[in-house]
């Protein structure tokens, strides 16, 4: 996994204060449909559009050719 920059220079620097993360996730405890995975902080907010971003350009980029490994639509229906 690449690391674009040392994961030691983030101690004790990150933005989250724990008070609030603490009650957010008494907030997703109480939820009767929690969700099935959730993202806390900024940074990790940012993190996570970034990597969303690249993934959608990059499957536009290869999405014919992801998809043309299916099998033809008349060998499904025969």
């Amino acid at each position: 996994m690449h690391v674009p920059y040392p994961i030691s220079k983030l101690n004790h620097h990150q933005p989250g204060d724990l008070a609030r993360l603490a009650r957010a996730l008494l907030t997703i405890v109480d939820d009767p449909h929690p969700p099935l995975r959730m993202a806390f902080g900024s940074d990790t907010v940012a993190g996570i559009k970034a990597k969303n971003a690249f993934v959608a350009e990059e499957l536009a980029k290869w999405r014919d050719l992801a998809i043309s490994t299916d099998y033809p639509v008349e060998a499904l229906s025969a």
